[in-house]
Formats: C-alpha cells, sequence, structure tokens
C-alpha cells in the first residue's frame, strides 16, 4: 500500500517505514519482508496498519538489514519522541498477542 505524498508529512505512519524497507531490499510484498526480518508476516501486517506497535525487536533486526540507525526508521514512521522507552512497549496483553503470532507462525517456518 503506497501513501499520498500529502500523508507522508503527516503524522506516525509505520507504513512508510515498511515501504522504503521494501523498495530498498526489492521486494514486492510484506510477506517477502516478513522472511527477511525474520517475523511472521501477521506481524508485519498488524505493524504496518498500527494495530500494535513497532517493537524494539523488529527496529533493531531492520537496522541489521538496511544499515539505518533507529532514530532514521523512527523519523520515516514519524515517531518525534527523544527518547524511546522500552517499557512503553512491555504491555502483557500485547506481548502474549505477538507471542500467539509467533507460536502460529513457528510449525510452518520450519527448514
Amino acid at each position: 500500500m503506497k501513501t499520498s505524498a500529502s500523508k507522508a508529512t503527516d503524522g506516525y505512519d509505520p507504513g512508510r517505514l515498511f515501504d522504503a524497507l521494501q523498495a530498498q531490499q526489492k521486494l514486492r510484498s510484506d510477506a517477502a519482508l516478513a522472511r527477511l526480518l525474520e517475523v511472521p508476516s501477521p506481524l508485519v501486517r498488524l505493524m504496518r496498519s498500527g494495530e500494535i506497535p513497532v517493537t524494539p525487536e523488529l527496529l533493531i533486526r531492520a537496522e541489521e538489514v538496511s544499515g539505518w540507525s533507529g532514530r532514521l526508521q523512527r523519523d520515516m514512521m514519524g515517531d518525534r519522541r527523544r527518547k524511546f522507552r522500552f517499557d512503553e512497549v512491555r504491555d502483557t496483553e500485547l506481548g502474549e498477542i505477538i507471542s500467539d503470532i509467533y507460536d502460529a507462525a513457528g510449525p510452518k517456518k520450519s527448514c
């Protein structure tokens, strides 16, 4: 999903980061991006849509893959906070949702 030019500068949108990663790595889909980031594809979809926050772990993996700093990635998403506190994303309910996504994707990821 492409964002409009006016939306590109307005507010928080994790989709801009995922679009930029796909363009840099020349990927065609969120599923290919998820494989590159080594996460289940539903996780990328939920983060792109804003249903769950982008996790620090995903930002670290994206930094390893792209070479972009965490600050640059957060700027791409429109996150203008000066500090990123990991406690903000340590919501037990959210952790259970993410764990369920990983558990569901686990058997399919066997190589």
